[in-house]
This record gives structure tokens, sequence and C-alpha cells, in this order.
């Protein structure tokens, strides 16, 4: 496991979200959450896979809407330091995590690859967050435009760092319209349009992670949640869109 990167990586992050507690709506007493999952189980799974969105909730810091925010109600681990970030990150689906949204967003999409973010499948897969790693409130659609750029300047450069480590085989994103030219790795040729008997197509493209690794991507524009104006019975056959 490429353990040492990704130290790296969230001591990087650490610093700069010192930086930004206080701006553009970031919420305090709150973390930078690059990704959601057991990054060890990851690496051992036969088939990589990550999930994307655009930034984490404010409800990961919340007991409800209205209480004050607590970096121990889902993290209680973490001191400060990058090992207790990575450690934080790594045990979110053993401790208190945001079923709710998880497992209506993703579960049955995950479920056709034998996956899961909690582990209980074959392969355990990742979340992560393409606009920035930051819990925002108000929510991301409710930032300005000038809020959103200053946090996708640093998002972004996480993300797509932290994609390169990971280098998975499948990436599902679901999120506002036009958000997959967020992806600024070099796209293999056009995005395939796949009907999903939805009212949005499912986009699938392939790029290129690093010269050795090229990456799947299924794209498809979301409602309240990723992935939420399709049925079940077709998420379930995601798996076959994509080659072997």
């Amino acid at each position: 496991m490429k353990r040492q990167q990704l130290i790296d990586l969230l001591d990087s992050e650490i610093i700069d979200f010192k930086e930004m507690v206080g701006k553009c709506s970031v919420v305090p007493s709150s973390i930078p959450i690059l990704w959601f999952g057991n990054i060890e189980d990851y690496f051992h799974s036969d088939l990589k896979i990550i999930t994307v969105s655009l930034n984490p909730s404010d409800i990961e810091f919340k007991s409800s809407k209205s209480s004050e925010p607590a970096t121990a109600l889902r993290f209680p681990d973490y001191n400060g330091t990058s090992i207790s970030l990575f450690d934080s990150l790594n045990k979110y689906f053993s401790f208190n995590p945001y079923n709710a949204w998880f497992k209506a967003s993703f579960g049955a999409v995950l479920g056709s690859f034998e996956a899961s973010h909690d582990g209980k499948l074959k392969n355990a897969a990742l979340h992560t967050d393409i606009g920035s790693p930051y819990a925002t409130s108000p929510t991301w659609t409710g930032l300005s435009t000038s809020e959103r750029t200053i946090l996708e300047s640093k998002g972004s450069r996480s993300w797509h760092r932290l994609v390169q480590i990971l280098e998975p085989d499948i990436i599902l994103f679901s999120a506002s319209k036009n958000y997959e030219k967020k992806i600024l790795f070099p796209q293999v040729k056009g995005w395939d349009f796949i009907d999903v008997k939805a009212k949005s197509p499912l986009l699938k493209g392939n790029f290129l992670i690093s010269e050795e690794k090229t990456s799947t991507v299924l794209f498809q524009v979301q409602g309240r949640k990723p992935f939420l104006k399709t049925s079940k019975e077709e998420k379930m056959k995601f798996s076959k869109h994509v080659d072997k």
C-alpha cells in the first residue's frame, strides 16, 4: 500500500485546511476529508473502485442540523496529525457513518460490482470529493461562485493527486450537469452514452491516470442524491457497461 504517499498528501492538506478555516463557509471544528473508507482494504480488493461527489456534508460534524459542529462525532481519534487523520478516515465506516446518504446514493451501484463502502462485500470502495475535501455550510450549491472557485483551486489538485495514488479501475461519479468536465486527466476518447431508462443517460469514458493506468468513469447527472433518478434495477446492471 502507498502509505507514505498518502501521509505526505494529508500533511499538505492539513496545512491548506488550517489556512481555510473561517473562509469560504468552511465548517468550523471540522477536518479535511480526502477519502471515506478503509484504504488498506481498498488496495487489497480485486476491483478498485472510488465514488465521487463534490464536497463533504456538514452533517458529518453535526448530530442534527441545528447542533454545533464537532470533530469527535465521527472522527474521535483525530488529534491534528496526518497519522491520526489517516486512521480516522480509514475507520469512518466502522464508526458512526452517515449511512442515510451513502447507502441511498451508492449502495445499489456499488453492489453491481460486488463492492461496498463498509467492506461487507468482496471489494472495498472509497468515497472522494472532487470539488473540495472540506465540509461547508451552506452546501456546495449554496456557495457563491467565488467561494467555489477558491475551494476548487485547492480541492481539484488534491483530488487528482489522490486518484493518481489510488489508481482506481472504476470511478463512479454523479453530480450536476457538466461536472464530468472537472476530471482533468487525459481522456482516451469521447464519452459513450448509455440508456439506463432515466432522464439522464449514463456516460462512460476512459481516462489516463498515469502512463500505466487507465480508469473507467461512469458519470450521470444527479437529482438530490447521486444516481437518484435511476432505478435500482438499472443500477444493478452498471457493471455490465464496463469492459472486462
